[in-house]
């Protein structure tokens, strides 16, 4: 893009250099009169032909930098959306790591929970062995008195 600035800028010094000779050129043969009017058709045709490459060139600098006007502009938005979506990764990344440590703590729950359950159905099958043990001496007993 500045390349094209830089050549665009060079094309429009060398027309306005050529603009100049032009015009010095006319200058002269104005206040030195020639009779040809070829010439002075030519040299009008010439300086007709400068102008136009001269406003064309500008026309291009002014498109060249109202693009560069919109190239920077959205480089700035760019920059500010970047610089949001840092931000939005840092906070996703605060709060991953909060779940996380909560989730660790809900793993120690669950896995305490589960060894209690574990000590509980321990406890529950030895207390219903002895209840059958029990009910079976009831037995027995009732029986015997029968």
């Amino acid at each position: 893009m500045y390349d094209q600035l830089r050549i665009l800028e060079k094309m429009v010094l060398d027309i306005k250099k050529q603009y100049q000779l032009v015009s010095a050129e006319l200058s002269s043969l104005k206040q030195h009169p020639v009779s040809d009017a070829k010439e002075v058709s030519a040299l009008k045709n010439k300086l007709d032909a400068s102008h136009s490459e001269r406003d064309g060139a500008k026309k291009q600098l002014n498109d060249l930098d109202k693009r560069y006007q919109s190239l920077a502009e959205a480089h700035h938005m760019i920059g500010e959306e970047q610089d949001k979506l840092q931000k939005q990764i840092s906070q996703l990344q605060q709060q991953n790591s909060e779940l996380q440590k909560h989730n660790n703590e809900l793993k120690q729950q669950y896995s305490d929970i589960k060894q209690q359950n574990n000590e509980l159905q321990k406890k529950n099958q030895l207390a219903a062995e002895r209840t059958q043990v029990v009910l079976q001496r009831l037995t027995r007993i009732d029986q015997a008195e029968s």
